[in-house]
């Protein structure tokens, strides 16, 4: 297979498998595409021969014969059996993924030394940012991330060699330290990727050649709760903290306090949210809405406009509002107390009455003069609105009712 300075591949198409209008599928004699296995995506890339290209949108292993599928965007022409092309790999892409899945290695390896029965489930690598799906019994904290996060830093700068070679089956089974999912590996030989001193891996990925070619590796995330848990990382530290740094500095000046102030304050915050909450569930048994009342498409409308209250205080009282009057429709609007412009959306609720035979559930679809997005079931609908004319809604469900 020649390979040109520019990491162009010459190359034929040895077999079309699929081709349906601007789709296909075909197999290379010889492939410098990458194909997707570890949790690293295949290669993309482009095909180009005589009147004829195609994007690589996906590389992937055929389930026969192991050989790498391509799956092809057809740009010009059409794909033929024995047909000469320019195999192009984005490079660009691949050298991140390449990046992202050593620095995965690393992070895995040194999180399970360092808590006893965490075992790294699977990963999903990307080019912006990759997760690691955990299995722990334990807590997982973001200082123990921070911990580990340090130790894959030193690692990286460290400037390891990161080996990578095939074996057989039987000499990888003898490396004690190996972790290997074998109930998934089917073939004889095994690439084994090895950062003396720390990791060694069964891996069918791209890695790169030394530990300070990953980047700057920064954990930006995490969810979960024992056992089950998920870490997300990127190896592009420097931006990230970056653009992290500006929204802290925004929000420290909104606040006025330092950053190692700022958890307390949250804190208290939120344990005030949470009294507050505990609050509106006692008083929302006791709001009595004042209702004005007219007609909509036949049936009593019960309405308010009630600025500044939101609809978690006012949706048990609509409720027993329609409740009390089955065939009714019930509309509140909730504009912003400090919304001067007419194109702020703010919240509605609207629900009907059990006597109503009318389904609201495509209401703000099908009139967009409502200026409405959000959703909901038959008997009710609520989300964000601009209309605050009641002319313009009387309208809407005088004609939506004429449609039942």
């Amino acid at each position: 297979m020649k390979v040109w300075r520019n990491g162009e591949t010459r190359t034929k198409i040895a077999e079309v498998r699929e081709l349906d209008g601007k789709k296909a599928q075909v197999i290379l004699e010889e492939s410098p595409f990458h194909p997707s296995g570890g949790g690293q995506p295949g290669d993309t890339g482009e095909l180009r021969g005589d009147g004829f290209r195609a994007a690589v949108r996906a590389a992937g292993k055929s389930k026969n014969t192991h050989e790498t599928l391509l799956d092809l965007l057809l740009l010009e022409g059409a794909p033929r059996a024995g047909m000469e092309v320019t195999a192009v790999v984005d490079m660009a892409r691949n050298w991140i993924l390449s990046r992202m899945h050593t620095g995965q290695h690393l992070f895995s390896r040194l999180q399970e030394n360092a808590h006893e029965g965490l075992e790294t489930l699977k990963v999903n690598i990307g080019v912006d940012e990759s997760v690691v799906y955990v299995r722990y019994d334990g807590a997982l904290t973001w200082d123990s991330l921070f911990a580990a996060e340090e130790k894959t830093v030193n690692a990286i700068e460290a400037d390891l060699p990161v080996e990578s070679f095939l074996m057989s089956r039987n000499e990888a089974e003898n490396i004690p330290e190996l972790k290997a999912k074998w109930e998934r590996i089917r073939d004889e030989k095994i690439r084994v990727v090895r950062v003396p001193g720390i990791d060694a891996t069964a891996c069918a990925g791209t890695h790169v050649a030394r530990t300070g070619e990953i980047g700057d590796f920064l954990v930006t995330g995490f969810n979960g709760s024992a056992p089950d848990w998920e870490v997300r990382f990127t190896v592009q530290g420097k931006a990230r903290v970056r653009e992290y740094s500006r929204v802290m500095r925004r929000l420290l000046r909104e606040v006025g306090c330092r950053a190692d102030q700022l958890e307390d304050i949250f804190a208290r915050q939120r344990s005030e949210n949470n009294t507050l909450r505990q609050i509106a569930d006692k008083v929302r048994a006791y709001i009595s809405i004042p209702w004005d009342t007219c007609q909509a498409g036949g049936h009593p409308l019960y309405f308010a406009v009630l600025p500044g209250l939101t609809k978690e205080l006012l949706s048990a009282p609509a409720r027993n509002c329609v409740a009390e009057h089955p065939d009714s429709f019930c509309l509140v609007l909730l504009p912003f107390l400090s919304d001067t412009s007419a194109n702020v959306p703010f919240p509605f609720i609207l629900l009907r009455g059990a006597e109503v035979p009318v389904d609201l559930a495509g209401l703000a679809k099908k009139f967009p003069e409502l200026q409405a997005r959000g959703g909901g079931k038959g008997d009710w609908i609520n989300g964000t609105t601009t209309q605050k004319s009641l002319s313009v809604w009387l309208d809407c469900l005088a004609s939506h009712c004429r449609g039942f």
